[in-house]
Order: C-alpha cells, then structure tokens, then sequence
C-alpha cells in the first residue's frame, strides 16, 4: 500500500510561471504558452499530460479558474445542478448503509463520508442538509470529509459549507487519510474519473500493435502526433483481457489480443492508469462500507467497441461539443469516458466486494421507491420533484449517460 500511496500523493508537475490570474478564463493564452514551452523544450507530450495541464494547472486550469462552469451559465450541467434532489437522494441512501454499519455494534466513534473531488461544494452542501434535517441523530455522529488537492477548490467549498464547520474536514491525498486510520462509512465521487487524464492508444493494422497519440506544436496550434512508443504507465495495460472475477466471467472471452486484429485500422482506445490507481488507492483506505461511483464510462461489454473508432475523448463548451479538443487549453472542459471494467479490477485488487455496475436511473429509481415506502422519513414528493427525477432517470437526459458503480467491504 505505502508504494501506490506513495505514487498518488505525487502532485501533477508544473513549470513555474508567473502571471496575474483572477479565475476568469482571461489567461489561456498564459496556459498555452506553458504548453508551448514544454514541448519546445522536451518535444512532444501525451495527451494525459495535456490534459493534466490544461484542466488542473494550479493558476489556470479550467477546474481552477471558475468554479461557475457547470449549470446552465457553465459548459455542461451534471446531477447535481438539476435540482438538490439528487444530494437528497444520496443522502438517504448513505443513511442507510451507515445504519447497517451502526446497527453492527462495532468499536466505532465516528462515521464518515468522504466526497472526492466536490468543485464548489454544492453536492456537500445537499447531502449534509438533508441529514441535519432529517437525520439529527445520524448527523450528530458523522463526520464529512472532503478529497481535493486543490486549496483553490477548498476554498470555494469552505465558503459555502461554513455553516456546517464542525462536522466538515479536508484532505489533499489518500495519504492523508490513510494516516487518521481511513474511512469507515461511504467513500463517494460524482463525475470524477471522467475527468482524470487519459492516453490515447490507436491500432495499426499494419504492425499489428498499438501505438501513442500524443501532442505536438504546429505554428501557434496543438495537432496530434504518433510518439516513438508507448509511455510507461500504459505499456503494461496494451494486453489486457477484460478480465474479471466470477461475476462477470463471460467477459474472459473478449480478451484484447483476439480483438485487436479484426479492429479497423487507426481504432483509438483511451487508457487511465491514474484513475485506476486513484481508485485501488480509495478502495485501500477504506475499511468497512461502501465505496460508489457515479459517472460517464463503458459498461463492462464495451471496453473495445468498434462502433466509436475515433474514442470517447471529447471537449465542451457553452454546452456545445467543440470539434477541436486541443484548441483554447483551460477554456474547455476535457472528458473521456470511465473504462469501468479496469476501475472494476481495481476495486477488487484491493479485496472489495463488487455489488453491481448498473445505470444511474436504475439506482436513483430504486432509491425513489423506498424514500417513497418512508415519506416520514424522506418526506412527500412534490410535483416538481417528480419533474427533476425525471431529468435525473430518463434516457433522453442523463439516465442513460451515468452509471453507477458499487463496491463494498463488510
């Protein structure tokens, strides 16, 4: 564990630059030239370490500089900026697994949730106010820990959940937590993994191999380039099966190498190591409860889909898909989708128990029903709730594009 720990506490590395940023979006042309000097300086990167500076530059990341870009004013709308019944809902099923904890009468002071990665603090604020409110006798004992690096994000969400202070706590790594003894409770990130910087990989029918997309300079613009050969961190990950325990054991026979060949010439196929280490980490630092995911990803039949030939990774702004993913570094949110099936493996490297990998309006479906058999509880739903679900479940919306996965450890 201290190696991977070791590994995710790295920080992202950055040259030093000196500039008068307000958060506004005004200095992308500051962040491109970082990027222009890296590769004049070292030739040319992967698309993960373009993405890495282009989203999480400490000064002028596109997650640093605003933290209005989600919602209707923003890039894109996400679960959370529908409505606050989606942190309601979450909220009423994390009580009850922290019940199922409690009721075990174990030698335990303190419940935990930890969110990873909580932005400006909106879905913290949600969860924690339904529990106050509905839950005092659970929100007396509980303890609210937000993941993020970023003291810019801390502070956003500090300003926002003050009123909850003394039940609120931050952390910059895994270690961190690893250090207070880990979580016991409900480890949770919502549109998270989606965001974590990717290589891309493409198939040469040729040389029968995979190679590496990177990003080079082109006058003042950023094209792709093929690299001499694959980065480090992906070289081990071109053969995989998609293999994975019993429960999915009919996944064994769409091994990579027997697919790779009959893919059409140029496939490109996303890898993200870091996510999946972030995850194995989470999973090692939690030690009884739940750990879930919500977010954009493949299901586990469509790690190798020959249907998308060009991958997943996409830009957007205004709400609109940018055709040029390389333009505007900082000024356009970058995502690809999760590869569930190795975040999957992840979990269950670390001795998780995988519960189900289903699709977010299958799980906030379930979730209605029973705050509907508990209106003392939940309370009763209004009309416009019913509308917001609606937003939340249905396949034209984001109930088709979100999965949901659960593991646990009892």
């Amino acid at each position: 564990m201290t190696s991977v720990l070791r590994q995710e506490a790295s920080r992202f590395v950055f040259r030093r630059v000196t500039v008068n940023s307000e958060g506004n979006g005004k200095d992308s042309p500051a962040l491109a030239a970082i990027l222009r000097d890296e590769i004049a300086h070292g030739g040319p990167i992967t698309c993960a370490r373009f993405m890495e500076v282009a989203l999480y530059h400490p000064e002028l990341g596109y997650y640093e500089r605003d933290h209005k870009t989600v919602g209707q004013r923003g890039d894109f709308y996400t679960s959370v900026s529908v409505s606050e019944l989606f942190g309601q809902m979450l909220a009423f099923q994390f009580a009850e697994w922290l019940e199922e904890i409690a009721n075990r009468q174990l030698p335990i002071a303190n419940l935990q949730i930890v969110e990873a990665g909580a932005h400006d603090g909106q879905l913290a604020e949600d969860v924690l106010h339904w529990l106050q409110m509905r839950r005092p006798d659970l929100f007396a004992r509980l303890e609210y820990w937000i993941l993020d690096p970023s003291p810019r994000r801390q502070l956003w969400q500090r300003d926002r959940l003050n009123k909850f202070a003394p039940r609120v706590r931050w952390f910059a790594n895994w270690g961190e937590i690893h250090q207070v003894g880990g979580v016991t409770g409900v480890i949770f990130a919502n549109e998270l993994l989606d965001a974590f910087p990717v290589h891309r990989l493409a198939w040469s029918v040729a040389e029968q191999q995979w190679f590496e997309w990177g990003v080079k300079t082109a006058g003042e613009r950023f094209i792709w380039t093929r690299l001499p050969q694959l980065s480090a961190n992906v070289a081990a990950l071109r053969e995989p099966a998609v293999a994975l325990n019993n429960r999915y054991g009919e996944l064994r026979e769409r091994a990579w190498a027997n697919l790779a060949p009959v893919l059409p010439d140029g496939f490109v196929l996303e890898r993200t190591p870091r996510a999946e280490l972030w995850w194995e980490t989470a999973a090692q630092s939690l030690r009884i409860g739940k750990l879930l995911t919500l977010d954009y990803g493949h299901n586990l039949n469509e790690t190798i889909n020959p249907t998308r030939p060009t991958g997943t990774l996409r830009a957007y702004r205004n709400h609109q898909l940018v055709t040029d993913i390389l333009a505007d570094p900082g000024e356009q949110d970058i995502t690809a989708h999760v590869n569930f099936a190795g975040v999957t493996l992840a979990g269950e490297r670390a001795k998780l128990a995988t519960i189900e990998l289903i699709e977010q309006s299958r799980f906030l479906t379930r979730v209605a029903q029973r705050t509907m058999r508990r209106p003392a509880s939940f309370g009763e739903w209004t009309s416009e709730q019913a509308r917001q679900f609606q937003t939340l479940t249905h396949p034209d919306h984001l109930g088709r594009s979100f999965s949901v996965l659960l593991q646990q450890r009892a």
